[in-house]
């Protein structure tokens, strides 16, 4: 999507910037885009306490970052075809600065749910500046499958890096350092912006005529309403809570309203077209899968890297750094594989669910009360190298038979399914049966172990005695025996709902693994991505 005369090189670019430095610089204002979020899940102890929000908030407040990435998808060539490189970086960070400010100065949920829809947008369109200005220099022949390979390559390390980013500031200094160095960040991409580069654009300026303003602004609202619903199902105890009736209300509404539009207007935001498309809906098949599996894990570990291995945030967060591995292997992997082999689709993603399903499997045998945290290892390199393969092989299959005024359309079809809905209707389902699963464990195994019982009499004995001989009174001791005699039935119930849904989940995979092989995905196939002049062409004549 560039120029032919600037295949190896960034024209947007004053000519006193040698070319290694523009290559370096747009990558990192990639990843400083990347980096900046409005809620740190992994700083989700720290800011819900300075604050008093709920674990919720902050899970509601990073899925509208999500929604604002998938419906900015759209807009995206029409953007880049409207404005220069410099105006969308700097509109780019001033957003993202300004939703960043809010979030340190504010605890209004509505207030912080619009800053961070206007914050993924914003990330979302400085980020795919950044990146199509350096594509072909990625992948001088042009092919999707080598770009993506990258592209999301630094997407996804970005990801895990940041969170654990965030945790060691927090430990050094406060919840706020993250946020303070990132608008800083932001600032200096606004400063160099300013400094290293000129207006100058991919081809003739497009104007913004005949954009459905209302059909995104229906589909927002659709996506908020069901990032609700499912965000706060659980603590609000679903449908007997009113505000869970409206939102479920609401969603119906919305997705009226949005199937009304999609067939009533000419010009759509999404069209109607785009959820027929055969191997877009396989896609979206693999992705759904996908999110199933990291939902399982998110749903069960994060109690048992806490409540079993005692890890504190800093230990959890360094386990980021073997997905990151995963992750930084998968790129290379997929980098290589599009490059020079091109194999059938079929062995690629059977290579990627294998590992999913030996990553489940080897957590059902490392779920124990002996455990440590080298044991999963393995297991998070699996799954960040799996993930990887999965997201660069649908980001080039999807690429099959589309055309080029659907594109954006069917990649914000993607976003919705991977971003917007996909982690957090199957995280909360998940979650949902994993509490109650523990809570049936627990039941079994209390009925069955107490003071009284040969399991448990040790135990409580145990404890008792070192109660004893530390000096406390006999009513304390036996408080403390019976407080750690619950805690050890709390501690295998969880075990035990972890294990069970880790088991359905290998034979989960081994059923995925049989399914993508009776899925025709087509002959392996190399798409070239087109320059600007033919993108231009394409969105005038749709226009």
């Amino acid at each position: 999507m560039s120029n032919p005369a600037h295949r190896h090189t960034v024209p947007a670019f004053r000519e006193f910037v040698p070319r290694p430095f523009r290559i370096a610089i747009f990558v990192a204002f990639a990843l400083i885009f990347q980096f900046s979020n409005t809620a740190y899940l992994s700083l989700t102890g720290s800011i819900a306490g300075a604050n008093q929000m709920l674990k919720e908030d902050l899970t509601f407040l990073n899925q509208m970052t999500m929604v604002g990435i998938c419906f900015v998808y759209p807009l995206l060539f029409r953007f880049k075809l409207r404005f220069t490189s410099q105006q969308i970086i700097m509109g780019s960070s001033i957003t993202v600065m300004l939703a960043m400010f809010t979030v340190i100065h504010t605890d209004s949920i509505a207030v912080l749910a619009l800053a961070s829809l206007l914050l993924g947008a914003a990330k979302m369109l400085g980020s795919f500046e950044t990146l199509v200005s350096i594509q072909l220099i990625i992948t001088p022949n042009k092919d999707y499958g080598v770009f993506f390979s990258v592209a999301l390559g630094i997407v996804l390390l970005s990801g895990q890096i940041s969170g654990t980013w965030a945790i060691r500031l927090n430990h050094d200094y406060d919840w706020t350092a993250v946020y303070k160095i990132m608008i800083a960040a932001n600032a200096g991409v606004i400063l160099l912006s300013q400094l290293m580069l000129r207006p100058l654009r991919a081809v003739k300026q497009l104007p913004l005529y005949g954009v459905d303003w209302l059909g995104c602004f229906l589909w927002c609202c659709l996506f908020t309403a069901l990032t609700y619903l499912f965000a706060y199902g659980q603590l609000l105890d679903w449908f007997s809570s009113g505000p869970i009736q409206q939102s479920a209300w609401l969603s119906l509404f919305f997705a009226l309203l949005t199937f009304i539009r999609a067939f009533s207007v000419r010009r759509p935001y999404v069209s109607a077209e785009v959820f027929t498309i055969r191997s877009v809906n396989i896609a979206i098949l693999v992705v759904l899968l996908l999110q199933l599996f990291l939902s399982a894990s998110n749903s069960v570990l994060s109690p048992f890297t806490a409540g079993m291995l005692h890890l504190d945030d800093l230990n959890t967060g360094r386990l980021n750094w073997y997905t990151a591995m995963g992750i930084a292997v998968g790129s290379i992997f997929s980098y290589v594989w599009f490059l020079r082999i091109n194999g059938p689709f079929k062995m690629f993603f059977g290579l990627a669910f294998s590992c999913l399903t030996c990553y489940y499997l080897l957590l059902y045998f490392s779920l124990s009360s002996y455990a440590d945290m080298r044991v999963l290892a393995v297991p998070y390199f699996l799954r960040g190298f799996a993930n990887m393969l999965v997201f660069a092989g649908v980001g080039k299959y999807i690429t099959k038979n589309i055309r080029l005024d659907l594109f954006m359309q069917v990649l914000c079809y993607l976003a919705m399914v991977r971003n917007a809905l996909g982690s957090v209707i199957p995280g909360s389902l998940i979650g949902y049966i994993e509490y109650w699963r523990t809570v049936a464990f627990h039941n079994k195994l209390a009925d069955k172990i107490d003071s009284f019982s040969p399991a448990g009499s040790a135990l409580y004995q145990s404890i008792y005695n070192k109660a004893m001989l530390s000096g406390t009174s006999p009513s304390e001791a036996a408080i403390l025996a019976n407080r750690s005699l619950f805690a050890k039935v709390n501690q295998q119930s969880v075990m035990l709902a972890g294990r069970e849904i880790f088991g359905i989940m290998v034979l989960f995979g081994m059923v995925v693994i049989v399914l993508l092989g009776t899925i025709h995905f087509g002959r392996p196939f190399i798409r070239r991505i087109p320059s600007w002049k033919k993108v231009r062409m394409a969105l005038s004549k749709k226009i």
